[in-house]
């Protein structure tokens, strides 16, 4: 077999379109990752525009306190995270960027507590997030399954274990099927256009 011929170097000139396809790709993956940034902070803006924190949590019986805001406010992220994984590489950033908001917004909380130990602090969000990726493990599991393992795997978040009323349960289940299903039926586009989403109050459910 003849050897091959040597190949030719390539000139400035052929570079250019490579360059050219190079520099276009990085815009449009830079200006997607800025755009979902946008959206991810508006999206999570919506939850607290929303959502009436302490009328959820009586309703709810759960006590006022930042673990209760916070697995709160996770389970509506949650929420938002099962209607991105249907919109592929753009639904990933929008993940990612909103877990973002969510850990700075628990910074800036943390940080007007005032006199607070805040190494002892730190160890408490390392602890929220480690319990973060399993409770969205468990919602999954509980969303695809009865209502009876979704229930359990709420009660064990958010009440930790603890003796719960059975009709708080019960609306729960209710609002996170009926609430997947409202945001399973926005259109992307419509996501992106409006930057915002109405939260049905949990008692109408």
């Amino acid at each position: 077999m003849p050897p091959c011929p040597p190949s030719r170097p390539i000139s400035t000139t052929d570079a250019k379109p490579f360059y050219k396809l190079k520099s276009l790709i990085s815009k449009k993956f830079t200006f997607s990752k800025s755009r979902s940034k946008v959206l991810a902070y508006m999206l999570f803006e919506s939850i607290a525009d929303s959502i009436n924190y302490p009328e959820v949590f009586k309703l709810l019986k759960m006590p006022d306190t930042f673990y209760s805001w916070f697995v709160v406010t996770e389970l509506h992220i949650w929420m938002l995270m099962v209607r991105f994984m249907a919109e592929g590489d753009e639904g990933e950033h929008l993940r990612n960027f909103i877990l973002e908001v969510l850990w700075a917004d628990v910074d800036q909380r943390i940080k007007k507590l005032g006199e607070v130990n805040v190494s002892s602090m730190r160890e408490q969000v390392i602890e929220l997030s480690d319990q973060l990726r399993a409770a969205i493990i468990a919602y999954d599991e509980g969303l695809q399954s009865t209502d009876v393992i979704l229930a359990g795997a709420l009660w064990r978040r958010l009440y930790q274990h603890a003796n719960v009323d059975p009709e708080c349960l019960d609306m729960l289940v209710k609002y996170v099927r009926k609430q997947v299903q409202l945001l399973d039926n926005i259109a992307y586009s419509e996501l992106m256009k409006n930057k915002t989403i109405k939260w049905e109050p949990i008692q109408s459910m």
